[in-house]
């Protein structure tokens, strides 16, 4: 009889089982309740889970395992649905409340919470005074690419200069604006200080 057909008896139940023989088992197992979990629309990152506990709990009760009862494979079967149940009353369970907090979650996804309104004051206020500092030509080209959403031949053409002095009039100025604002935002945060 081939070794990954044998029925697993009183050693599958011994302290620590035959290693071979586990992974023997396993290797059969797991990717059929793996199948049934994602058959029965299971995200495929939580039948992972489900798969993993259910092998954890079976090794922790392997000491419970009767071989008259039947086959090893059909007892983990067995935990993993009983695993898969209890997962779909969670889901059952969570349905009542779910339209709430569904509700909930959509606010909160939408809606500015205090702390990025106030991270969005303090940086508009910077990249401002920043903009300011910057040379005419750097403040013109950011503003016409970033603000007015303008092309880079489109500036070209406004500036009457090349796309390619575009290209690095706007790589200097971005640069020019980083360094402001490094410099800056110490400053603003002691000027925000209450």
């Amino acid at each position: 009889m081939d070794p990954a057909q044998q029925p697993i008896g009183s050693s599958m139940a011994s302290s620590g089982g035959d290693t071979e023989l586990w992974r023997t088992t396993l290797s059969r197992v797991i990717p059929m309740i793996y199948g049934m979990f994602v058959r029965r629309g299971i995200h495929p990152s939580l039948a992972e889970e489900l798969t993993q506990k259910s092998v954890f709990d079976a090794y922790r009760g392997r000491t419970e395992f009767d071989p008259s009862r039947g086959q090893v494979d059909a007892w983990i079967v067995g935990i993993a649905r009983n695993n898969l149940a209890l997962e779909m009353r969670k889901r059952k369970n969570s349905q009542a409340m779910q339209p709430d907090l569904m509700r909930h979650l959509a606010a909160l996804d939408t809606a500015v919470l205090p702390d990025e309104a106030l991270e969005c004051d303090e940086m508009r206020i910077l990249i401002r005074r920043a903009m300011s500092d910057l040379q005419d030509n750097e403040r013109q080209v950011l503003h016409l690419r970033y603000l007015e959403d303008r092309t880079v031949p489109e500036i070209a053409r406004q500036l009457k200069i090349t796309d390619k002095a575009v290209h690095s009039l706007l790589y200097r100025a971005k640069i020019s604006l980083r360094d402001k604002q490094i410099q800056l935002q110490p400053l603003l945060r002691e000027e925000r200080r209450p």
